[in-house]
């Protein structure tokens, strides 16, 4: 029986806007929307769930909330950014407990960020992964490389991605004896800001060129 209480989709069908709309995975992430299949209610075919979450495009931003300092991660778009329509849809997999994208290479890399932005040092409750464990198992996998050049929209998300990493130099300039580490401001946790992240990122680019 159709409840008259709730918002449904009108691009996807038999789904609507969940009144939970707690992932459990993507810890503080603030912008995002989940939506369930209206069947699903049907107690038969419960465990067969597949959700959908929506996330916009944008540059992804860690800050701390002003009520308990909990880490969180938000969303920053402005009317004149690039791809300022774009969004992805990414998949409840419940009977796998993972979100899997609809768009290769794309969709991936932006899961990838996101799950390294969201990080944190328990696993989730999703994935029984941490999101930078999660974050480097897909940025390694065959849905995030490419044998053909990346698309604008994607060497966004890469550039996003290399910029979670620490910035190191060698000093002096000339020898290689003695690293200084310039950690990432906007309260990025330190454990989030793994080298890999910058160096997974460039071995993507080299190998689509």
């Amino acid at each position: 029986m159709l409840n008259w209480n709730i918002i449904t989709s009108r691009e996807y069908s038999d789904m609507y806007i969940d009144e939970n709309q707690w992932l459990g995975t993507l810890f503080g992430l603030q912008s995002g929307l989940i939506l369930s299949s209206i069947s699903a209610n049907n107690q038969s075919h419960r465990q067969y769930t597949c959700g959908k979450l929506i996330v916009p495009f944008g540059r992804i931003h860690s800050d701390r909330s002003q009520v308990n300092s909990d880490h969180i991660v938000t969303i920053q778009r402005s009317p004149t950014m690039q791809f300022l329509h774009k969004y992805f849809v990414f998949i409840l997999n419940d009977r796998l407990r993972i979100l899997q994208s609809i768009e290769n290479p794309t969709g991936w890399l932006y899961l990838a960020l996101l799950y390294a932005m969201t990080s944190h040092s328990l696993p989730d409750e999703c994935t029984g992964m941490t999101g930078m464990e999660r974050s480097f198992q897909l940025l390694n996998s065959a849905s995030c490389w490419s044998s053909q050049p990346y698309d604008p929209l994607s060497l966004n998300i890469l550039c996003q991605i290399a910029m979670v990493s620490p910035k190191a130099t060698y000093y002096p300039e000339n020898l290689i004896c003695m690293e200084q580490i310039d950690w990432n401001s906007h309260d990025l946790p330190y454990f989030v800001q793994h080298c890999d992240h910058y160096l997974i990122a460039k071995e993507l680019l080299k190998t689509s060129e």
